[in-house]
């Protein structure tokens, strides 16, 4: 906390981080090691130095989408190999992997080995990520502590602004802090702890209008080396995606509109999930030479949104000083984009320069950190709301068409033509991955020039057919006796 005459103590602040997810591990870590000392409230009783399956058999109350497909992108290794190597090197030392995210182009051109997705599933992340944390002497994780609202009150130095000092715990206990950074996910109760401060939360929230289920199975040995990677497609009614992980694991995803019934209770069967497995091109190779072994429950997610919140006013000013959001609490992307994570990454390291670079000033540093996430974050919820109105998914990676809507056709085509076209093919590459925002494509002109000729007759650029049933045939071929 700073004094009235806002000069920091010598000795760095110390930051409570609220979640032990992604996004609040990985700050904590960086600050730990930034030399701040952390104390990290996590509210499920975690299982800290387990094995990875031991991480893997742990059910998240507090975030059950822990087991639900995950996307590492090559964001998340670029940030890991330049800011944690220890952990890159700890998570392919447990058998983690990486895949390629472009196309073979031939020629290898400079950044083409940023361009690598990592496959992980995200408990074994997560896990690698805590034995970390916990190694570190300045931090402190406390597991199955859960915190029901913040402190803090104006200072004579803040203008009129609330400045945070730290946490309530649910044993009616105080957490003081010097910062506080919120790392609680989609459903976390921020709006609500900081207007009991008077402090107003702005949100903006966009509906996908989508749900979906996941199931996860065990592999035999080498089944991926003989696979098609696409193992994804969109027949309107249903997206799906079977996603590798480590431990030879595998993840398939049905995604469905979420007013669909009929799916919904059809799909949420764990033998007439396997059934449309079977009948989906793609996720049917794996089930090819008989049943896979099941790892738990068909688990549904609904709720797949677009929202951004605010903590700076129209002229840029923070709304709140001494705290900070990350991750989804701060801005959230459609998951079936596979973003979260690395953008959650992006944030915690974002805060940490922020806290770094700014340890005296509270105001300037919410400023920087706020004014990083515009930069680095923001266009990537953009994007998500605007995929989502296009129906289009060019990549493919959430199965999504582009169906009659023309500029999801001309964003599909040039999706296409990045198979072959290498220009075109890494530009879009290093955009999905998160490794150049749209104001980045835009000031590359020859990619620029590419794009628009491809945009302009995108009906050289047709889209492949997705094969397989229609919802009735689905329907049928999973039907259970008493269906028929």
């Amino acid at each position: 906390m700073l004094p009235e005459s806002g000069v920091a103590e010598s000795a760095p602040e110390r930051v409570v981080v609220v979640g032990g997810g992604v996004g609040g591990l990985a700050a904590a870590l960086a600050l730990g090691r930034a030399g701040y000392p952390v104390v990290l409230l996590e509210a499920d009783p975690l299982p800290i130095l387990a094995d990875a399956e031991a991480a893997f058999a742990a059910e998240r109350k507090g975030a059950p989408q822990v087991h639900q497909t995950h996307g590492f992108l090559a964001r998340i290794v670029v940030e890991l190999r330049e800011r944690f190597p220890d952990v890159l090197e700890t998570l392919l030392a447990s058998g983690c992997t990486t895949m390629p995210a472009v196309a073979d182009f031939g020629d290898v051109e400079p950044g083409d080995s940023d361009l690598a997705a990592l496959i992980v599933r995200r408990t074994t992340f997560e896990w690698v990520l805590r034995q970390a944390v916990v190694a570190e002497p300045l931090i402190e994780m406390r597991t199955d502590v859960r915190v029901t609202g913040v402190t803090g009150a104006t200072q004579p130095w803040s203008d009129g602004v609330v400045v945070v000092d730290g946490v309530e715990l649910n044993d009616g206990s105080h957490q003081p802090a010097g910062v506080v950074i919120a790392s609680t996910g989609r459903r976390g109760a921020i709006p609500e702890w900081l207007g009991a401060h008077g402090v107003d939360v702005p949100e903006t929230i966009v509906e996908s209008g989508l749900m979906y289920l996941s199931r996860w199975y065990r592999l035999p040995e080498g089944s991926f080396s003989v696979l098609d990677p696409k193992l994804m497609g969109d027949l309107g009614f249903v997206k799906y995606i079977a996603v590798p992980g480590d431990g030879n694991t595998l993840s398939v995803t049905l995604a469905i509109k979420a007013e669909d019934r009929d799916l919904r209770v059809a799909l949420s069967d764990p033998d007439r999930f396997e059934l449309a497995c079977r009948a989906l091109p793609g996720p049917d190779q794996f089930f090819a030479s008989g049943s896979l072994e099941p790892c738990g429950p068909v688990r549904p997610m609904g709720g797949l949104l677009n929202r951004i919140r605010r903590f700076v006013d129209d002229d840029g000013r923070p709304t709140v000083l001494g705290f900070h959001a990350i991750g989804d609490a701060h801005t959230c992307t459609n998951p079936l984009y596979g973003r979260g994570c690395s953008l959650a990454i992006v944030q915690a390291l974002l805060v940490t320069d922020a806290l770094i670079e700014h340890p005296d000033d509270p105001s300037e540093r919410a400023r920087s950190y706020e004014n990083g996430s515009r930069r680095e974050v923001e266009p990537w919820y953009e994007v998500s709301v605007q995929m989502d109105e296009l129906g289009a998914d060019p990549a493919g990676l959430a199965g999504i068409g582009p169906g009659d809507n023309p500029g999801g056709k001309a964003v599909a085509a040039l999706f296409v033509a990045a198979a072959t076209d290498p220009i075109i093919g890494r530009g879009l590459a290093r955009f999905w991955n998160l490794l150049a925002t749209p104001r980045d494509l835009m000031s590359d002109g020859e990619l620029l020039t590419r794009m628009a000729a491809v945009m302009a007759d995108p009906d050289a650029y047709p889209v492949p057919p997705h094969n397989g049933p229609s919802r009735v045939e689905l329907l049928e071929a999973i039907a259970a006796p008493t269906d028929n």
